[in-house]
């Protein structure tokens, strides 16, 4: 897959009402965090991202950008409160780090969504399955994946 230049300088983190906090205290408490069977994080809390921030301006500069990829299955009937405010959480935090958001509004069509972060040339890993095989495509396209610790 080409990707674009345009994406040079553009750090994609995407979410999903799937793969984010069950409950909204997440952000700030792990242990309010869904964990799966295997020890994986479907919403990391805020000092998983810690370091994040520095390494992107350290490796690509202060003109990145965060785009902000929200994309919701309603698993709740409609109220996506704790879904939104896990992606607030997020991007005032990298907004606080002196980094610029960008938000993207999915098409709702999971395959566009995946396409689309996949053609980053650099994407912050979040939590959940998708996450993960974003992070290997943007790997195997030569890009660079920042994971939270």
């Amino acid at each position: 897959m080409k990707v674009s230049a345009h994406f040079a300088r553009e750090a994609f983190w995407g979410c999903k009402a799937v793969d984010t906090a069950r409950i909204p205290s997440c952000w700030e408490n792990e242990t309010d965090c869904f964990v799966n069977g295997h020890g994986n994080f479907y919403g990391y809390p805020r000092h998983y991202y810690e370091q994040v921030p520095a390494e992107l301006l350290e490796s690509v500069g202060n003109s990145t950008k965060i785009v902000v990829v929200s994309r919701n299955k309603d698993m709740r009937n409609g109220d996506y409160s704790i879904d939104y405010t896990y992606r607030d959480n997020v991007t005032t935090f990298f907004r606080s780090k002196g980094l610029a958001i960008q938000a993207h509004h999915s098409s709702g069509r999971p395959d566009d969504d995946f396409v689309y972060m996949c053609s980053a040339r650099i994407f912050v890993q979040g939590g959940g399955g998708l996450s993960e095989l974003v992070s290997a495509a943007v790997t195997a396209n030569g890009g660079r994946v920042f994971k939270p610790r």
